[in-house]
Order: C-alpha cells, then sequence, then structure tokens
C-alpha cells in the first residue's frame, strides 16, 4: 500500500458521504414532489445533511522532540512536489505546533504564522483564529523546493530571550533550558503555524497536527482541550531504540490515553526509528524477533493490544518513496501504517452512520415508503372490491369504503390529537432540562471562581477555586442527566402508546436525549484543568499569564459545551416524535386524499367505469410515487453493516472517577 492507497481510502470515504448526502437530497426532492412529509421530518433531514458537509479528518501527530514525527508527515505527504515538506535535518525541528490542511477558501499554499508574543494575551487560540491581521503570511511555491523550504522553515525558527522574559510570554520556569553566557535561552518565534497546502489527500480532507513535544502541550492549553479531543486518529510516536521513556508516558498518562478510553479516538502507538536496531552483523530474523519484543514491551507499558503499536522506520520509508526504492519501502513498514489509517477512515464512517440524526432520516425514509406501500394494498383491495360489486350493491360498496376510510381518518385524526399533548408534555420538560446548564447560572460560577482566583495568593487557593469549579459544573451535568432520565421514561411512554400506532422500542430507544459527547468534554477540560493543577509549584507570580490563558480557554470550552447542550435540548424536544408525527400525518394525508377522491365519485353524475378510472388514476398516483421511492427505500434498507453503532464507552462522573483513583 502507498500514498495512493491512502488517496483513495480518502476519497472514497469522501464519495460515501456525499452518496449519503444525495440520498436524504433525493428524498427531499421526492418529498416536495409528493408533499407527503411533515415540517418536522423535512428539519431533521436538513440537520442530517448539515452533519456531513464536514470534510475534514484530523490526524494528530504527538510525541516527545527528536521522535520523527515531522518525518513521518513527511513521508505521509510525499509526492514529486513535496520530497520533504517538513524541515527535519539536525537542529531545525518543528518548534511551534503546526496544522497543515487544504481549504479552497484560504490563499493556496501559503504558511500562517502567530507571533509567540500573542501569549502575553489571554485571548484563546481560536480568538486569534478569527483575527487574520495577527497572523504573519508567506505565500510559497509549491513548485520551487526552495520557496517551500523558506516558508514552512519558518516552523521550526527560534530566537533568544532572557529568562524572565519566557516566564512573562507563559513559559514553564522548570521547563526551560540553562541560559548561554549571555544570559538568554532559546525559544520558538511563533507560537502557531496553519500550512494551507494545495496536496492531494489535504484536498481529500485529511488534516495533519504535529504537536512539537510535551512542553508545547502543556504551555498550549487548546492542544489539550480541543485539538487532541477533535481528531479521529492520534499517532504517538516513540523512539524503537530508546522504548518508552519517562516524559513519553507523562505524554500518554496526561494527555493521550483518556481520550483512547472515554472520546474513543483511535489511538495507534509508533515506535519509530527501527533503522536504528538493523545491523549488518546479525541476521534479519533476530532483528525482528527484537522488534517484535520491543512492540510487546511498549503494548504492555501503553495497556495497549500489540496490533495497535506499530514499528517503522518513517525516515527510510521517506528515502524509499524518493529514490523509488521498493524494497526499503517495504522494510520500513510503513504500508502497515496506511493501512492502519484507512481502518481508522472506515471506523469515522461507522461513527457517522450511527449518529442520531443519520439514523432517524434512514428511519423516515423506510417508514414512509413501508405507510406508501401499506396504503396502496388497501387501496388494490378497495379497487378489486368495487369491481367485483353487483350493480345493485355498487353505491353501498362506495358509501361502506367511505366510512371505512373515514374511521380510519378519524383514528390517525385522534391519534394527532394525542401526540400535540404528548409534544407539550415533552416540551414541558425544557425548563427542567435547561436549568442544571442555564448560561447565567454558569457566568455565576465563573464569576465566582474569578473572584476567588484574584483573591488567591498561593498556588492551593488557586488549585481549590478551579477544582471547586469543576465540582460545580459536574454537579449540573449529574442534575441534567437525572432530568434527562425522566424525559426519556417520559419519551419510551408516548412510544409505547398504542394508540400513536407505532409502537417501535429500537426506535424509541434512537430518539432518547443523549449528552454522552458533551460529558466526554467536560471530563476531557476536568481531566486538563486536574492535571495542571498538579504541575503548580511555590512560584506562583511568574506563572500567572499562562495560567489566564490557560483559565480563559478552559472557561470558554465549558462555555461552549453548556451552549451546546442548551442547543442540543431544544433540537431534541423538536425532534424526538419525528418518527410518530411523520407516521401519523403520512397516514392521515394518504386517508385524507382518498376519501376526497371517494367523495367527488359519490357527488358527481358518471357513470360506473368514469367513477371506477378516477380511482385506479389516485391509484396510479400512489404506485407512481412509491416506484420514484423504491430505490432509495431498498438502498437505506439493505445497509446492514452501515447502521452498526460506533463503539462507545462509558463516562462516568467526577466525583466517581476520583473515587476509582482513590481505590
Amino acid at each position: 500500500m502507498d500514498i495512493k492507497a491512502l488517496h483513495r481510502q480518502m476519497a472514497e470515504y469522501n464519495a460515501w458521504k456525499q452518496q449519503l448526502d444525495e440520498r436524504l437530497a433525493h428524498f427531499e426532492r421526492w418529498s416536495q414532489t409528493y408533499s407527503l412529509i411533515t415540517p418536522e421530518a423535512q428539519r431533521s433531514l436538513r440537520r442530517a445533511r448539515h452533519l456531513l458537509q464536514g470534510k475534514n479528518f484530523t490526524l494528530a501527530c504527538v510525541g516527545e522532540f527528536s521522535r520523527g514525527k515531522t518525518e513521518l508527515i513527511n513521508a505521509l505527504l510525499h509526492n514529486q512536489s513535496f520530497k520533504r515538506l517538513l524541515p527535519s535535518q539536525p537542529g531545525r525541528t518543528t518548534m511551534c505546533p503546526t496544522e497543515i490542511f487544504w481549504d479552497e477558501q484560504q490563499p493556496a499554499n501559503c504558511v500562517r504564522l502567530l507571533p509567540i508574543e500573542t501569549r502575553r494575551s489571554p485571548a484563546s487560540l481560536q480568538s486569534f483564529k478569527r483575527i487574520p491581521q495577527n497572523w504573519h503570511t508567506i505565500i510559497f511555491d509549491p513548485l520551487d523546493p526552495e520557496s517551500v523550504a523558506t516558508a514552512i522553515g519558518q516552523v521550526s525558527a527560534s530566537k533568544q530571550v532572557t529568562r524572565a522574559e519566557a516566564a512573562k510570554l507563559g513559559f514553564d520556569n522548570q521547563q526551560l533550558p540553562e541560559p548561554d553566557a549571555q544570559g538568554l535561552i532559546n525559544i520558538p518565534t511563533w507560537r502557531h503555524a496553519l500550512v494551507n497546502l494545495d496536496h492531494p489527500l489535504l484536498r481529500e480532507g485529511l488534516r495533519i497536527v504535529d504537536t512539537p513535544g510535551l512542553n508545547a502541550l502543556g504551555n498550549e492549553p487548546e492542544l489539550t482541550l480541543k485539538t487532541l479531543p477533535e481528531a479521529q486518529a492520534i499517532l504517538f510516536l516513540l523512539a524503537a531504540d530508546s522504548g518508552v521513556s519517562a516524559s513519553d508516558m507523562a505524554i500518554w498518562q496526561n494527555h493521550i490515553q483518556h481520550l483512547r478510553e472515554e472520546n474513543c479516538t483511535a489511538v495507534l502507538a509508533l515506535l519509530n526509528k527501527i533503522d536504528t536496531l538493523w545491523d549488518d552483523l546479525s541476521p534479519m530474523p533476530q532483528v525482528n524477533a527484537t522488534i517484535e519484543r520491543l512492540r510487546a514491551e511498549t503494548a504492555r507499558h501503553l495497556q495497549l493490544s500489540t496490533e495497535h503499536v506499530l514499528p517503522l522506520s518513517a525516515r527510510q520509508a521517506l528515502i524509499g518513496k524518493t529514490l523509488g526504492r521498493s524494497e526499503l519501502l517495504l522494510k520500513s513498514r510503513f504500508a502497515q501504517l496506511e493501512q492502519r489509517l484507512s481502518q481508522c477512515i472506515l471506523r469515522s464512517q461507522q461513527q457517522v452512520i450511527a449518529h442520531r440524526l443519520v439514523s432517524a432520516s434512514y428511519d423516515i425514509i423506510v417508514g414512509t415508503y413501508t405507510a406508501l406501500q401499506d396504503r396502496i394494498a388497501d387501496n388494490e383491495q378497495a379497487l378489486i372490491d368495487l369491481r367485483q360489486a353487483k350493480p345493485e350493491d355498487r353505491n353501498t360498496e362506495l358509501h361502506k369504503q367511505r366510512e371505512k376510510i373515514r374511521n380510519a381518518h378519524h383514528q390517525y385524526h385522534k391519534q394527532a390529537l394525542s401526540l400535540r399533548t404528548s409534544q407539550k408534555m415533552l416540551v414541558n420538560q425544557r425548563e427542567a432540562l435547561l436549568a442544571p446548564v442555564n448560561e447565567h447560572l454558569l457566568q455565576g460560577l465563573i464569576e465566582e471562581t474569578y473572584e476567588r482566583m484574584n483573591q488567591s495568593w498561593t498556588t492551593l487557593g488557586l488549585s481549590r477555586a478551579m477544582g471547586d469549579f469543576f465540582e460545580d459544573v459536574d454537579a449540573s451535568i449529574n442534575n441534567l442527566l437525572r432530568e434527562a432520565e425522566r424525559a426519556n421514561k417520559l419519551l419510551l411512554s408516548i412510544y409505547e402508546r398504542p394508540e400513536h400506532g407505532l409502537s417501535n422500542s429500537e426506535l424509541a430507544i434512537k430518539s432518547q436525549f443523549n449528552i454522552t459527547p458533551e460529558r466526554r468534554q467536560l471530563r476531557n477540560l476536568a481531566r486538563s484543568a486536574e492535571s495542571f493543577r498538579r504541575s503548580l509549584n511555590s512560584v506562583f507570580s511568574v506563572k500567572q499569564t499562562l495560567i489566564k490563558r490557560f483559565i480563559a480557554t478552559l472557561v470558554k470550552e465549558v462555555q461552549q459545551v453548556f451552549t451546546d447542550l442548551n442547543r442540543a435540548i431544544d433540537n431534541w424536544l423538536a425532534e424526538a416524535l419525528v418518527p410518530l408525527v411523520q407516521h401519523n400525518q403520512h397516514q392521515k394525508q394518504l386517508l385524507e386524499h382518498h376519501l376526497m377522491q371517494l367523495g367527488k365519485v359519490q357527488q358527481q353524475q358518471r357513470s360506473y367505469s368514469e367513477q371506477i378510472d378516477v380511482l385506479a388514476a389516485e391509484l396510479r398516483t400512489l404506485r407512481e410515487a412509491a416506484q420514484a421511492l423504491e430505490p432509495l427505500f431498498h438502498e437505506v434498507s439493505t445497509l446492514p453493516a452501515e447502521r452498526q453503532p460506533a463503539s462507545s464507552a462509558a463516562v462516568v462522573s467526577l466525583q466517581q472517577a476520583r473515587q476509582a483513583q482513590q481505590r
């Protein structure tokens, strides 16, 4: 497998999402033609289609300095134009976090660099991303290697400052190197780099994040609070010649392990630089045995299965690709990584199809087609009865059918009234659901925390204020969970009522209110805050800028989660009963149309054959609608593999997690 195979997998992933979007668009067009779905169902379809618009598949490369992250990215993105995109020569390591992507809305082939001095501001990195004038932009020519090297080489730029100045910029004194004879130390020139690159893989939506070591993860909170949790896959790089070091283990425990366990993020541990173990004096079987032993030891240290630990040589893979040496590329074992990344992309596909909005859209399509077929079958039987009726019984038969349809319509009308009552009962849960995540309540907690922090002259007081803030946030989420449980019980009871005509426990379970993603986000934020609190020392004054920025980032992320929860509650209340409402309104609408046709037939002075023709024409219209929908129905109802939900991990409360740590 080579870069073309990975590109093909990305292309297939995007083609699959486009196909899914086209299915929903097809159903929308069908519904506009035949006017057979409710406004609520149309809203759900629009939201499902919006969900499918995002193209990015984010791959984060994490590891200590000199683990080969940059060379790995170079090997992944290698083509004739970019033989070595990022600087990786000795002394030219990546100094600032770098995002590599393609955005056709931005200037093509450019590097945007955020000055390190912006760390004096408490504003978040996301805020700076929205202010273009803060960034220094360098355009490069992708066909000119020197132009590319000059522009992208800036990610490794450094500058000399005093130790005091570095502290003001938020760097941890304990992790800074010793100053030189002039009392100066090296720090990155840039805080963050954005590389907009026209590359086949990136055009398909691959987004790569390169993080330069433990210091960057600790000093730039948003990497751990936002960037890593949003990645679909994380590559954790280790050096095969040194194994799992203490700093490697710190990165794993503080920044990656919980994302794998709680966020269900795909994580691969890469034992890079296996070429350092190649020995001309040792036979390859012996070298391979050594590599497998290191692989097993790494898996044991990280508590991973060996299949998630991949030995490779990124450097030899890059050389093999550049020089066209297939035997060297094979020996580098890089193909196994590309194969695993393809599996991660397929896993992301599963997660998309398991989303409630997409699944509900499929259910609406299936339910609409099934109801249409039932109505066609009833109309066919009614037409047969009319044709077989004796001349003296024809009016009686028409009257009997009208009464039958009228009674069925009356039943659906009663269902509609019951559903409106049920919808009101569900909407009445809104106040109780919103109360625990009220944004004014959160703002009060934030202001109280800031006040306590401002009054704290010790790291202990600061730590307690941060801890209490998250205890209060966790208490709010637990209150929301209790209210959600009550609301879900009500929802299940509504779906189980026989008068609603669609008793379906599986459908009811899929329609339940679920805040698992938001809980995971808050747990990740709480974990990051806990890690930060443990890292504080008595030298508080020199860290004040970093603390302010960290808290500003942390608080903003919590606020965003609460905003998302408020929006999710309102969306759920509007959509939870859509399958029931759509089923009821669809049947009711079909019956109304048929009842109207029967009334016209009976009232108008027509011959019996003309009456039959009118009803047969109506049946043909229904068959035409069903025939137009049939291919789509078969597509969405014969994709069992797609509809399997992605795996999920249990989420525990903050208090439960701490109790587990103490045991």
